[in-house]
Formats: structure tokens, sequence, C-alpha cells
């Protein structure tokens, strides 16, 4: 039997191999090339890398040195006698020679921050109040403390500002600032400036002090959260995409004195550039050798391809009798090549006959597997049938869970509202059955019962908004508030609501961004977790309020439904008795308490949270039991205008009825557009009323005079916001006054009244009608 013949190596093209000839001839010189290059780039970017460290070096001494200036004038400036004796008039002139050769203003200020001299301000009188967030560790160092930048009350541009209390020793009796534009930093760090080199400088919050280019622009603006987050450690060098779409190659410092980071800047083109044009010289050399020796491999492939393509023919008879594989060739390897495909042929015809003759064998072995293919099919049909069927009725039950779950919450919740509400009412109907059997006696002590009466309607309308607060559907009026100043002025209210044994303290962070909120709602949350707190500390305790600016990342905001960002949180904390987690977990459902009855509805909590969502934040609850527990409020960070809205008018400002002063009122429900109606004439308007907007357009159109329109919003066929829109088309500059019990959407929109809207929520009382109905017609 003969040996079988060695398989043979897989074959390529002819021309391929010349080419990889080229490429091995002309490759390494390239490749030898390439790496110089290489090697040369690194070394300019190394280059480029410390003299941006160096640069930023070198301006960063060049700012101290200033600043340092700065300091050392204001130390001698308080040295001065006539500021010891309380001359501020003489200690003023000392400011305006200072000044003069200083090139900056100098401000005297009492321990409050009121001013008493100003050099930008010569001879002014009644300076404003402006203390600085420096202030306090001005007096508590007394030494000289540089600020951050700061849109300054009387520049009203970024400036800043270098704070000293007088005298250093002793109790401190006034502080000394220096301020000065951002301006005087964009000169220093735009002196001897290389080309093409951005200078930057940070100060320790991540605002932009100066910039070398687009000064004007961005000083005062919050640096970009992922250069700032860069800015780690005494020094060093990254890459970075600034807010204008340009890559940089970054140097940065940092200076120990001023807590300012000082970054040098250059265009990672200008980087490039060189490595750019040697690789271009590069191309431009390989590609002509390639040239050179393609066309010597074309012209041997010409003496190679011709006895390749006689074979190819031959080949395709490969194995028949056709088959000749004799070539005329100067080339011996392929000679010796067509004697070997001809031997293959032969081995190739004699393979084909024994092929032939176990092709039966081999059809019948086909058949069988096909079989076994049809039986194993049928078996995987049954068994996903049967996983199908399991999956429908794992879905089956976890719909009938969910369902379960779903109605455990709302009897849950309208077991706490029905026990709540029959208990108001109980007061309310049991006050007015008293009230009524009395006056038919023609007794008229019935104070105590009106006062129940009036107390049980209270306690209900206060549910109902609770309600609608940790519903999300509460009207909010937000604006734009200090969290600071906002807790320190609860700190009475909060004293009062807190035992003797119990101590307030609050730790504000200095710099506290601005929050756009309901403040009203946002006193009543902190207020709820006070009592809580208070609560938890039977023994009595430590409650500690406290603020901070932070950062929410991406991941988190996904995982709770947030936009990630900058938010200021605000965390109440106590040393009481603290929570297991299975009761952490509960803490904000509605009607969830574990006071006992009648210490508690349950509704405290899950208000605090409605709250906050709606004002699109946060609140997360850290506890343990036996040490204490801590509700922490992240609130988004406001970057609009400060907004500066009028005094709301209150009972003591409200005055009655003025002559001819007429109101409409449009109110679906009869009893109470009665009551309403009552309530206007016993406060001395003149009333009309329909109980629709068609009956309301009828009177309008009838001509009598009509000063204000009062309308419910949900009312069938045509809404409150509907009829107002027609009316002051009909009477344009008539007043208009919403109310309902329940918003929906007309105006109120993503939990936040419209702007100009005038709205009073039902329930009110008469104070609060009188005072909504002469703010809206004197606004």
């Amino acid at each position: 039997m003969a040996a079988e013949s060695p398989k043979r190596p897989r074959r390529v093209s002819a021309r391929l191999l010349l080419l990889a000839l080229v490429g091995v001839l002309v490759g390494p010189g390239l490749v030898f090339t390439a790496l110089l290059i290489s090697r040369y780039a690194a070394s300019e970017r190394t280059r480029y890398e410390a003299q941006a460290r160096s640069l930023a070096e070198q301006v960063k001494n060049a700012v101290n040195s200033d600043l340092a200036g700065l300091r050392s004038t204001l130390q001698t400036l308080g040295t001065s006698t006539r500021l010891a004796a309380g001359d501020v008039s003489g200690f003023y002139d000392q400011m305006v020679t200072v000044k003069s050769f200083l090139g900056a203003d100098i401000a005297l200020r009492a321990i409050d921050g009121q001013q008493l001299a100003n050099t930008r301000l010569p001879g002014a009188h009644d300076l404003p109040k402006t203390p600085l967030d420096v202030d306090a560790a001005a007096i508590a160092t007394r030494r000289p403390v540089i600020s951050g930048v700061y849109v300054g009350a009387i520049a009203q541009r970024p400036v800043i500002a270098i704070a000293l209390a007088w005298p250093e020793v002793g109790t401190p009796r006034y502080l000394l600032h220096v301020n000065f534009s951002t301006d005087r930093i964009a000169e220093i760090i735009r002196r001897d400036l290389p080309p093409g080199w951005i200078i930057s400088v940070v100060d320790r919050s991540g605002v932009v002090v100066a910039r070398s280019e687009r000064h004007a622009e961005i000083s005062g603006q919050p640096g970009l959260p992922e250069f700032i987050a860069k800015l780690d450690g005494p020094g060093g060098t990254f890459t970075n995409v600034n807010r204008f779409g340009e890559e940089l190659l970054v140097g940065y410092t940092r200076s120990t004195s001023s807590g300012w980071s000082v970054t040098a800047s250059i265009p990672e083109a200008l980087v490039r550039a060189p490595l750019l044009r040697d690789l271009a010289l590069l191309i431009g050399f390989g590609a002509l050798a390639f040239a050179i020796s393609g066309g010597l491999a074309y012209w041997l492939f010409g003496l190679i391809a011709r006895p390749l393509a006689a074979l190819t023919r031959a080949s395709r008879n490969l194995g028949s009798e056709d088959a000749r594989f004799d070539v005329d060739t100067p080339i011996r390897e392929i000679a010796r090549l067509g004697d070997a495909l001809g031997s293959a042929s032969d081995e190739l015809a004699r393979s084909i006959d024994r092929a032939r003759r176990s092709d039966e064998a081999l059809q019948r072995a086909n058949e069988r597997l096909e079989q076994r293919v049809r039986e194993r099919t049928r078996e995987l049909t049954a068994a996903n049938e049967a996983l199908r069927t399991e999956a429908l009725a794992r879905e089956a039950a976890e719909l009938q869970l969910r369902q379960a779950q779903k109605m455990e919450a709302l009897g849950q919740l309208t077991g706490g509202i029905a026990h709540d509400f029959n208990n108001m009412l109980a007061v309310v109907i049991g006050g007015l059955n008293l009230m009524r059997a009395r006056l038919e006696r023609g007794d008229t002590d019935v104070g105590r019962f009106l006062d129940a009466a009036m107390e049980g309607g209270r306690r209900a309308a206060e549910l109902t908004a609770r309600l609608l607060a940790f519903a999300r559907q509460q009207p909010l009026a937000p604006e734009p508030t200090d969290g600071n100043r906002l807790i320190g002025g609860m700190a009475d209210l909060l004293n009062r609501t807190l035992r003797e044994d119990v101590r307030l303290e609050t730790v504000l962070a200095a710099g506290l961004w601005r929050i756009h909120v309901d403040p009203g709602q946002l006193e009543n949350a902190l207020l709820n977790l006070a009592v809580n707190a208070r609560d938890a500390m039977p023994e009595g305790g430590r409650l500690t309020i406290e603020t901070g600016n932070g950062f929410i990342d991406e991941a988190y905001a996904l995982e709770h439904g947030l936009s990630a960002g900058q938010y200021v949180m605000i965390a109440v904390s106590d040393t009481g008795t603290g929570m297991p987690p299975e009761v952490a977990a509960r803490a904000f459902d509605p009607f969830f308490t574990t006071k006992d009855v009648g210490k508690g509805t349950g509704l405290g909590l899950s208000q605090v949270y409605g709250f906050v969502r709606q004002s699109n934040g946060h609140v997360k609850i850290y506890s343990e039991p036996g040490e204490g527990t801590t509700v922490k409020i992240y609130l988004p960070r406001w970057y609009g205008a400060e907004e500066r809205p009028g005094r709301a008018a209150t009972a003591a400002d409200v005055a009655r009825a003025a002559d001819g002063e007429t109101v409409l009122v449009v109110e679906d429900e009869e009893r109470v557009r009665m009551m309403t109606c009552e309530a206007l004439r016993e406060l001395g308007y003149r009333v009309l009323e329909a109980d629709g907007a068609a009956g309301a357009l009828a009177l309008l159109d009838a001509g009598d005079t009509v000063t204000l329109l009062f309308t419910d919003i949900v009312m069938p066929e045509v809404n409150g916001r509907r009829l107002a829109e027609e009316a002051l088309r009909r009477r344009p500059g008539l007043k208009v006054l919403f109310t309902t019990g329940f918003t929906r959407n007309a105006v109120v929109h993503n939990g936040v009244l419209d702007p100009g809207v005038n709205f009073l929520q039902k329930p009110f009382t008469l104070d609060q009608l009188a005072a909504r109905v002469r703010a809206t017609l004197d606004g």
C-alpha cells in the first residue's frame, strides 16, 4: 500500500512575496526613523511639561509677591496711632494716601461688617453693611486672610479681599480690608508671557480668579469640575479640554500661603506640530522607497508569473488523464513544482476512486445522524414549552405579590387618613352640634366649642397639606435662598420647640451656595426633623444642624433618579436612641410611626420626603440603634441671579374693603360659594356670584363694575384658568385671584406656581382671605 503524500504548506501569491521582500528591505529603515521621531517627540513633550511647571511656578511667585505686599501694607496700616485713638476721619486720610501708591481700595468696618470708611466712596455716608466670608478667620487668627472671588457690593464686579482684625491682641474692635479687582491679578499673569501660553489662577473653592485670555468672560465663574479635580497636590502636569473645546497640556502649582492654584497651559496642537512635520517627511520618504522597490518587484514578477499561470491552468484538471504539468521555465524551483503537481495528480485520481467506493457508507451514516437530530429537536421543543409554562406561572405569581403589596400600602394610607380625618370630623361635627343646641336655648357661651371646631378644621387642612406634600402635589413658590441665613433665623423657633435638656448646635459652612426652594416649606421640613430628633432623646442630648457644599456623581444620580452636579447639604443629627434598619427603611412611609398613640401622625418624614423630591433634591437617613440618627437633605445649587421678592402681606397689614370695590365670586360648589360670599361681605366688599364660567361672563358683559375676579380653578366644562383668560380679554386690567383644594396643572406646573399668579389654597380662614384679596387688589 503506497504511503500518503505529506500535507503541503499553505501557499501565498508571488506578488505578495515580492511585496514582502520590498518591505523587508525598506521597512527596517523606516522603523528606525520612526523610533527616532518618537523619541524626539517624547523629549519635546517632556520639555514642554517642564516649561509648563516652571512657568506656573514663576507666575505663582509673582502673584504671591503682590499679595504679600498687600498683606504687609495692611498690617503696617493697622499700626496707625489715629486708628488706636478711634480717629476714623484722620485714619481715612491715611487710607487715601496708602491707596494712591497701593492701587487698591481700603475699607474700615466694624466687627459686624458695617462699613465706617471706604476709599472707593470718598465722603459717602450710610455705607452698606458688607460682612465677608473671611471675617471669622481673620478674627480667629489675627492675621491677614485672603478671600475667594466674590462680587463686590459696591464695585459690582469680581473682586478679592484681604481682611485683618484690629488690634492683633485683645478684643477686636475693627476689621480692615483691602479689596481689588481680579483685573490686577490678570495684569500680573500677562507680564512676559511666552507666545501661545495661557495662564489661569483658581482660588481655594475652584472659582477662576484670573486668566490671561478671556479674563472678563471667565473671572468669577466656577471652574469645570473635571479640571478642578485634577488640581490635586502641590503641582504636576495633565491634559485637559477647556470650556472652549481646546485640548491643552497643563502644568500647575499650588500656593501654600493663599491656597490658590496657578496653571500654565499650551494647546496640544503646538506641542504636536514638530512630530507631525517629521511624520510627513517619513511618509514621503517611505512612499518613494516603495515606488522604486515596487517597480523592480513588478519586473521580477513577470519572470515568475507566466510559468505559475500555466501550472494554475493545468491544475484545473488535477486528477484526470488530461492533466499536463511540463512547463517551459528557466526557474528550477518552478520546474520541480510542476513535477510535484504531476505526482499529486496521480495520487488524487487514486483517492477519488477510493472515495467513490466509500460514498454509500457515508450516506447511510448521514441518514442515521439526521434521525438523531430530529429526535433531539423534539425533546428540546418539549423542554422549551415546559420552561415557558413555568415562566408564565412565575410572572402571574409576581403580579399577585405586587398587587398584594400595593393593596397593603393603600390600606395603610387610607386607614391612617380615615382614622385622623374621623377624629378631626368628630371634633368639628360635635362642636357644631353643641353650638346649635346651646344657641337654640339662647345660651351664647359657645366659644370653646367654636375653638374646638376651628382647631379640628385646621388640623384637617394640615393633614391634607401633608398628604399633598408626600404626593409632591403641593404648590411651591421657590426663590433663591441662603441656607445659612434661613437656619440662623430659625434659632429662636427651634429653641422654643426643643426641651431645656436638648442643646442646639449649628455648623454652618462658609461660602455656602444658594438654593432655589420654597423657604417656608424648607423651614417646615427642618422643624419636623427637629421635633423627631427631640422625641428620640427622652433623656436629653445634642441636636446639630450642619450645612455644606457637595457634588453628586453620575452613578449615584442615576441610581436615585437625580441630576448629577453640585448640591447644598443640610444635615440634622441627634444623639438619641437611633433606629434599626427595618424601621429606617420605612421611615418615609405615610402614617408609619413608632410613637405612642396620639403622639404622632406618621406624616412628618413623609412630608419632608415629598417636599425635597418635589424640589428636585434627595434625602437620606443614616441611623444605628443607640448611636443616634442623621437625616441629610441635598438640594440643587442655584446658579441664577438673586431675586428680591417684596414682603408678603400679613394679617396686621390687611385693611378692609375700600369704597366701590366689587368682587365677582365664581364657585360651582353652592355651600363653599355661600360661605365665601358672606366672608367677603363681612370684610365690606360688594359681592357678585356665579356658579360657573357662563354666568360669570354674562355678569361681566352686563356692564357691572367688577374690581376682582375670585374663581375656583377646578370646575366642570370651563376651568378657572380659561375663564380668567377670557375675562381679561374682555376686561383688560381686571385683577384675578385663584383658589382650589387641588391645583392639578392649571396654574401650577412641575409643582411650582406660574409666574405672576395670585393663589389662595383651600381651605382658608377669614384672615387669610382678607390678606390675599387685599394683596391682590393692591399689587
